[in-house]
């Protein structure tokens, strides 16, 4: 007599699966490194009208202390040249967002200027908040 071979389906134990595939979305979730912007405190300077700015654009913090801080990190005006050169060159038309302090002396706000100007950033913002009414 002739035994026939009964072959049992395979079967693929979904819900375990979906329980590693959770496991997996909450890990990334929680270990990946969200980049969020570091507050400067800055008195910005008051004005009637404000637009916000969107797009691609390289930021420039001024303390009242005339620290500089450039997309988060504390530069001299020597390394800002470079950092804002190399910018330039990636990107012609940047933008560039300058917070400064309020009562900041124009000749360092200034001079700030000068070195993104001579590092070809010609398209400058300076940021304040609006003025209450």
């Amino acid at each position: 007599m002739i035994r026939r071979r009964h072959r049992t389906m395979s079967v693929i134990p979904l819900p375990s699966m979906a329980d590693i595939a959770f496991l997996l979305l909450i890990f990334f979730i929680t270990t990946s490194i969200l980049e969020m912007e570091r507050e400067i405190p800055l008195a910005l300077p008051e004005a009637i009208s404000s637009k916000t700015e969107t797009g691609k654009h390289i930021r420039l913090w001024i303390n009242a202390e005339g620290e500089l801080f450039f997309n988060d990190r504390k530069e001299t005006l020597e390394s800002l040249f470079l950092h804002a050169r190399s910018s330039a060159l990636s990107r012609p038309d940047i933008r560039a967002l300058v917070n400064a302090d309020s009562s900041l002396p124009y000749e360092r706000v200034n001079g700030a200027l000068e070195v993104l100007r001579n590092a070809g950033i010609y398209n400058v913002v300076l940021v304040s908040r609006k003025k209450a009414q």
